[in-house]
């Protein structure tokens, strides 16, 4: 009796890793569970300095001068059609992030 219940889990476990395997095949996307999914095109990292705004790619070299800032208050503007909302600056230097990159760079182990 116990062998034919441990012959049923087993096979129902193998059609399951089948049923994965040939959809993985057909490069079928999975939807991410319980884990953050990182989106690079999302991130906004803006540098000021004496009314020059320039975007800055490099969202990990960015995090790393946000964090050398003195002050990071929350405060809105606006970079090309787009919200920023974080201020982070020494001086006159400041850097405006929008919420994604102030949490990604939050989580790094610089922050």
């Amino acid at each position: 009796m116990k062998d034919k219940k441990v012959l049923v889990v087993l096979n129902f476990s193998l059609a399951i890793i089948a049923i994965i395997l040939v959809l993985n095949l057909f490069e079928f996307e999975f939807i991410p569970l319980g884990k953050a999914v990182y989106q690079p095109e999302e991130m906004l990292c803006v540098v000021n300095w004496q009314d020059n705004y320039n975007l800055w790619n490099d969202i990990n070299s960015c995090c790393l001068e946000v964090r050398k800032q003195l002050s990071c208050e929350k405060d809105k503007a606006y970079y090309a059609d787009k919200t920023v909302n974080w201020r982070c600056q020494t001086g006159e230097l400041k850097y405006w992030l929008n919420d994604q990159t102030y949490d990604y760079c939050k989580k790094t182990s610089i922050w």
